[in-house]
C-alpha cells in the first residue's frame, strides 16, 4: 500500500511538473518580448480557474497557480477580446504601452515568442540529453554489455571487435550488418582483441527477446511491462531471438498472445493484444503495423563519448527539427488517412504517457518533455482563433491591408476557432478514454 502511495505522488509530481514546466516557458516567451517590446503586463497565469498561490510583483504583474494545470495565459495591458481588436471598435485606451496599440511587428514578436520558447526549451533538453549520455562512438570497441537471462557472454566492455565469422569489422555498425546476414541457427563468431591480447568466441544469438524500452500508452505499457525483462515464451512456445516474437505478433492478427516474463529472478505471465501502430519508414513517410510496443535491445551497445558543447547543440537543434519535421508528416498522414486519427493524444493521454515513461527513469522522462514541449510549438502555430497561429493570422491581414478585421468576421472566426479547437479536444478525450479503458 506505501508502495503504492509513493508510486501514485511520483506519478503526480512528474505529470505536474512536465506540464508546467512546458506552459511556463511558452507563457514566460509572450511575457519577455512583451516587456521588451514596451507592451504592459497585468498578470502571468500558469492554469485555469481558481487561483491555489501567487503574488504581485514591483512592476504591479501579478503571478498565480491556478487549480487546472492545463494551460495558461499572459494578460497584457488592453483589451484582448478578439472583437475589440477589429477596426471599427477603437475604445480602448490610447496608453502606449497597450498591446493594441504597439506596432504590428511587436505584437507579431509577442505572439510567436510562446511557441519559439518552447522549441528553444527542447533545443536545450535535447542539447543537454546528449553531454550527460554521450554519443556512440563508431569504433568496433564494445561499451555496455545488456545483461540477458541464462545467457554467459565472454565477451567484455572494451573488447574491440576485429571479426565476426571471418568477415573484417571497421566500424561498430558493421556488427549489426554482419550480424544481420548471419544465420538464425548459424553460429556466430568473434575475433576480438582484449588488452594485447587477440581472442576468439563463440557468441550466443545478440538480438534476443529483451525489452529495452517500453512505448506509452502500449498494450506492452497497460499490461505493465517494464524495461530489462526478457521474454522466455509467447503462447506457451519457446523464442530464442527478437525475430521471432516479431513474427508471431505480425500473424496474431490482433488476437490477444500469451507471455512467459522473466523478471529479477520471477517468472510471470503476461496476456496482451498487439495493436496497430504508427511506425517511421526509412523514407520518413508513416506506416501501421501490428505491435505490443516494445523496443528490443541489442546484446552490445558502443562506447559512449562526450560531444563538444558545439556538437551537443548542433544535436539539439537538429533532434528538435525532426521532431517538428515528424509531428507534421504524422498529421499530414492522418490526414489523407496513411495512420488512423486515433493515435491524437488529449491532457489525459499525455499524463498518461508522462507516468509511463516515468519508470524507464529520468533522461527518458526529460526526452517525453521535450517532445511534449515542441509539439505545443507546433500546435500554438495552427491558424486558429484562441492560438498564437490564429493571432498572428490576423496580424498579416492588419499588415496587408492596413487595417483591422471587421467585427463581424472576428465573431465568425473566432466561433469556428473555439468550435474546431473543442471538437479536437472532445475527440482527443475520446482517444485518451478509449485506451484506458480498453
Amino acid at each position: 500500500m506505501v508502495e503504492f502511495f509513493i508510486s501514485a505522488v511520483s506519478n503526480i509530481f512528474y505529470i505536474f511538473f512536465a506540464f508546467s514546466l512546458v506552459i511556463f516557458i511558452h507563457e514566460f516567451g509572450h511575457y519577455y518580448i512583451g516587456k521588451k517590446c514596451g507592451i504592459g503586463v497585468r498578470e502571468f497565469s500558469i492554469g485555469f480557474g481558481p487561483k491555489l498561490l501567487g503574488f504581485r510583483d514591483k512592476s504591479d504583474v501579478v503571478w498565480k497557480i491556478c487549480i487546472l494545470p492545463f494551460g495558461g495565459f499572459v494578460k497584457f495591458e488592453g483589451d484582448l477580446d478578439p472583437i475589440s481588436l477589429s477596426s471599427k471598435n477603437n475604445n480602448f485606451s490610447k496608453n502606449t504601452n497597450h498591446f493594441n496599440n504597439a506596432s504590428v511587428i511587436s505584437r507579431a514578436l509577442t505572439v510567436s515568442a510562446g511557441p519559439v520558447a518552447n522549441f528553444l526549451l527542447s533545443i536545450i533538453i535535447f542539447t543537454s540529453i546528449i553531454l550527460v549520455n554521450g554519443t556512440a562512438s563508431d569504433k568496433p570497441r564494445i561499451g555496455n554489455i545488456n545483461n540477458i537471462p541464462f545467457q554467459e557472454f565472454k565477451l567484455k566492455s572494451g573488447d574491440l571487435v576485429l571479426e565476426i565469422n571471418g568477415k573484417p569489422i571497421n566500424y561498430f555498425s558493421d556488427i549489426f550488418v554482419k550480424y544481420n546476414e548471419i544465420n538464425e541457427d548459424e553460429d556466430i563468431v568473434f575475433l576480438v582483441k582484449r588488452n594485447e591480447e587477440i581472442i576468439k568466441f563463440l557468441v550466443p544469438n545478440l538480438f534476443q527477446p529483451l525489452i529495452k524500452s517500453i512505448e506509452p500508452l502500449s498494450p506492452a505499457s497497460k499490461a505493465g511491462l517494464l524495461p530489462g525483462d526478457f521474454i522466455l515464451k509467447v503462447n506457451e512456445t519457446n523464442i530464442l531471438s527478437f525475430n521471432e516474437l516479431k513474427k508471431i505478433i505480425n500473424e496474431s492478427n490482433g488476437a490477444s498472445i500469451e507471455l512467459d516474463v522473466y523478471r529479477n529472478g520471477t517468472i510471470f505471465k503476461s496476456i496482451l493484444s498487439p495493436e496497430k501502430r504508427p511506425i517511421e519508414n526509412q523514407d520518413g513517410s508513416f506506416s501501421e503495423t501490428l505491435r505490443i510496443g516494445i523496443i528490443g535491445g541489442f546484446a552490445l551497445e558502443p562506447q559512449k563519448i562526450t560531444p563538444n558543447p558545439l556538437n551537443a547543440i548542433q544535436f539539439g537543434f537538429l533532434a528538435t527539427y525532426r521532431v517538428i519535421s515528424g509531428s507534421l508528416r504524422g498529421l499530414f498522414e492522418m490526414i489523407n488517412g496513411s495512420i488512423s486519427a486515433k493515435h491524437v493524444s488529449g491532457p489525459i493521454g499525455i499524463a498518461h504517457a508522462i507516468s509511463d515513461v516515468s519508470k524507464n527513469g529520468f533522461i527518458s522522462f526529460l526526452s517525453l518533455v521535450g517532445l511534449i514541449s515542441t509539439g505545443i510549438g507546433i500546435i500554438n502555430l495552427f491558424p486558429l482563433p484562441i492560438l498564437d497561429g490564429g493571432h498572428l493570422l490576423l496580424l498579416l491581414y492588419e499588415k496587408v491591408f492596413s487595417k483591422k478585421p471587421s467585427p463581424n468576421f472576428m465573431q465568425f472566426f473566432t466561433f469556428v476557432g473555439i468550435f474546431l479547437l473543442l471538437s479536437l479536444m472532445i475527440f482527443a478525450t475520446y482517444n485518451d478514454l478509449l485506451r484506458i479503458i480498453l
